[in-house]
């Protein structure tokens, strides 16, 4: 069984501690699923009644024993850090512009795209919330963060992560040198943008204007995005600027990403395409004898 709930648990889940780590003070958005009567070690199982969701720090501490079970079943029912999640989610309500690199792309669901491998991508929930969706890329067989609509489904062994309850950033690092950052905030009229951007911002842009800060590293690659622009096989650029497009960053580099090798299933034929999404026959990606 994978430990990883059905998306009717999830829901479930979400929902009793209003979408957000039920322990006091905490409220962050990004959350795990804990098992814990019984444990997971103990039973394979998904039952909601024993599970809870928590946060990745909060998830830790579970695990090592800091909560009892009426602890946990006390924080099952806690709702009151939904506010907190209202209210540090509320201003993402407004239309984001993205900024990759040095790059700007206002009002784009799917702002980097790499290989067809949606990198970063936004959706609404129904009640216009953004959530964030995010699949890190590597060159090694290893696991990376992926998380679907603000809930963590693998991170991997990173060297660092910082997620402050506030959900605002998410930064992540691993030992060979990958690394995404995400940062949101806020930039309240067109002198504060000239005076952070050094440009004009165009007329279609709407303020108090939201910003989606993203950064990024491929470890072994020069796939690079940093404030001072984008760097791509030694290509570098910068300042572009893109309104209401599907898509914002696209990069087709013919690279055969490695990464999650070991949770990719095997499809019944090798001719049949990968189901990493990459758009080659599995043959020819994670079927490849390396």
């Amino acid at each position: 069984m994978n430990r990883n709930p059905p998306k009717s648990v999830i829901q479930i889940l979400k929902q009793e501690v209003g979408f957000g780590c039920p322990v006091p003070g905490c409220g962050n958005p990004y959350l795990e699923w804990h098992h814990f009567d019984p444990p997971w070690c103990v039973e394979n199982h998904h039952r909601a009644e024993g599970m809870i969701a928590l946060c990745t720090h909060h998830h830790k501490k579970a695990d090592s024993g800091a909560y009892t079970n009426e602890q946990l079943i006390e924080f099952k029912s806690n709702k009151a850090n939904s506010e907190i999640v209202k209210g540090n989610f509320e201003w993402r309500r407004n239309k984001i512009l993205t900024l990759i690199g040095g790059n700007f792309f206002y009002e784009t669901p799917r702002p980097l795209v790499i290989d067809n491998h949606d990198v970063v991508s936004l959706i609404r929930d129904d009640n216009g919330y953004l959530l964030l969706n995010i699949e890190m890329l590597s060159v090694l067989k290893e696991e990376r963060l992926i998380m679907k609509e603000n809930c963590w489904e693998n991170i991997g062994k990173p060297v660092d992560i910082k997620c402050p309850p506030s959900g605002k950033k998410l930064e992540i690092k691993y030992e060979n040198g990958d690394y995404l950052s995400i940062e949101f905030y806020v930039v309240n009229n067109e002198d504060l943008f000239f005076e952070k951007f050094n440009c004009k911002a165009p007329d279609l842009l709407e303020f108090p204007l939201t910003i989606s800060e993203i950064n990024f590293n491929v470890g072994g690659l020069d796939l690079k995005a940093s404030p001072i622009g984008t760097n791509i096989q030694n290509n570098q650029f910068t300042g572009c600027f893109s309104i209401h497009c599907s898509v914002g960053m696209m990069l087709n580099l013919g690279i055969k990403w490695r990464q999650n090798w070991n949770l990719v299933p095997v499809p019944e034929s090798r001719l049949s395409p990968c189901p990493c999404n990459s758009g080659y026959k599995y043959k020819h990606c994670h079927g490849q004898l390396t």
